[in-house]
C-alpha cells in the first residue's frame, strides 16, 4: 500500500470517527445591544425615501421591525458644508414588505413603511441622512450621486431580424474615477388582437425586457445561442474601458403574442444607471455573501454585506438613472 492510499484511508477513518462522536460545547453568547438600521436608495428619478428598523441578535430568535417616532433628516453638501434640506416623515399609505430567507424558518417578510420627502436628489451631489430615536444611539450615512452621462444612439435595427430589435449606443467614461453602470430595458404594450375563435381580445405587458449581448464588460458565460450574456439587467464596471468611449451592442427579445411583440410595443426604453462607490460595494458584497457566505461542511468564510451607516447597520446607496426612449 503506497503513501497516497494510506492518506486516503486516514481521511475516511477520521470522517467516520468524527461522525460517531458527539461533542457538546457550552457557548457563551454575549448580549446583543440593538442598533438602528437605516436602508435607503437616493435616485434622481424618485423622491427621497428610507426605512428605519432595529437590529436583533443572531441567536435571539427575534425579528427586526419598523420603528416609529424616529427623526430622519436629509442634508446636502454645499462647498464642504452640509445644509439641511428636509425632514422625512412616515407615509402610512405605503406599506411595503421586505422579503428575506432564514435557514431555520425559510422565507418570510417584514412589514415596513417609508420615511419620505418630496425632495428629488440631484446629480453630482453628496447627501447625508441623520437618524435619531429615543431608544437607540443616533446613526448617520453619506452617499454621492454621480453626474449625468451623455449617451449617443448609434443604431436601432428593427428590420434585420423579426424576433429581435438591435440596439447600439455609446458614451464617454470618466477617466478620473472608477465608474459603475447598470443597464435595464423596459417595455409597455396594450394591444388588441383576434384570437383563434375570431374574437377580439386585449393583451397588455408592462415590465422588464429580455436582452442579449456579447459585450466583454458584461459578466459572461459559455455562449448560448450565440450570446455570452442574457438577462433582464446587467451591472458592470469600466475596468476594460476606463476613460474611453464605450460602445455597447445588444439585441432585445421579442415577446411573442398573437400579432404582438416587443417591437410593436407603445413604449420601449433603456434605463441606464451610474452608481456611486457605495452602491456598487453593497451589491457586490451582497452577491458574494449569497454565493459564499454560508458555512459548509468543511467550514468557510462568512462574507459581510457592505454598510456605510455610522454607529448602526444597513446601507444608504444612490444612483443616477437616465432613460433612453426607443419608442415613442
Amino acid at each position: 500500500m503506497n503513501r497516497k492510499t494510506h492518506i486516503v484511508f486516514l481521511l475516511i477513518f477520521l470522517l467516520f470517527s468524527c461522525a460517531d462522536m458527539e461533542t457538546i460545547v457550552d457557548l457563551e453568547v454575549p448580549p446583543h445591544n440593538p442598533v438602528l438600521v437605516l436602508n435607503g436608495l437616493l435616485d434622481t428619478d424618485l423622491s427621497s425615501q428610507v426605512t428605519i428598523s432595529h437590529s436583533v441578535g443572531s441567536f435571539s430568535g427575534g425579528r427586526p421591525s419598523f420603528l416609529q417616532n424616529a427623526s430622519v433628516l436629509l442634508f446636502k453638501n454645499n462647498s464642504g458644508v452640509f445644509d439641511f434640506i428636509d425632514s422625512l416623515t412616515i407615509d402610512w399609505t405605503d406599506l411595503v414588505y421586505v422579503y428575506y430567507y432564514d435557514n431555520n424558518t425559510g422565507s418570510d417578510s417584514l412589514p415596513m413603511y417609508y420615511y419620505k420627502s418630496s425632495y428629488i436628489p440631484e446629480p453630482g451631489s453628496i447627501y447625508r441622512i441623520d437618524v435619531t430615536h429615543q431608544d437607540y444611539f443616533p446613526v448617520s450615512s453619506t452617499t454621492y450621486i454621480p453626474n449625468d452621462i451623455e449617451i449617443n444612439i448609434v443604431e436601432i435595427d428593427t428590420t434585420s431580424n423579426e424576433d429581435k430589435i438591435g440596439l447600439t449606443f455609446s458614451f464617454n467614461d470618466n477617466v478620473n474615477q472608477q465608474n459603475y453602470y447598470r443597464l435595464k430595458i423596459y417595455s409597455s404594450c396594450v394591444k388588441e388582437y383576434e384570437n383563434e375563435y375570431g374574437e377580439i381580445e386585449e393583451w397588455g405587458y408592462r415590465g422588464d425586457a429580455e436582452f442579449m449581448s456579447n459585450d466583454p464588460s458584461f459578466p459572461g458565460d459559455i455562449p448560448f445561442e450565440g450570446y455570452t450574456f442574457s438577462g433582464n439587467d446587467v451591472t458592470f464596471t469600466d475596468a476594460l474601458f476606463n476613460g474611453q468611449e464605450k460602445t455597447i451592442s445588444l439585441d432585445i427579445e421579442n415577446y411573442s403574442k398573437p400579432g404582438q411583440n416587443t417591437i410593436g410595443c407603445d413604449t420601449l426604453y433603456i434605463r441606464f444607471s451610474t452608481f456611486s462607490d457605495d452602491t456598487y460595494s453593497y451589491y457586490n458584497s451582497l452577491g458574494d455573501h449569497r454565493e459564499k457566505g454560508e458555512l459548509g461542511i468543511f467550514g468557510g468564510e462568512v462574507i459581510p454585506v457592505y454598510s456605510n451607516v455610522q454607529n448602526g447597520l444597513g446601507v444608504l446607496i444612490s444612483t443616477n438613472a437616465q432613460k433612453i426612449y426607443l419608442k415613442p
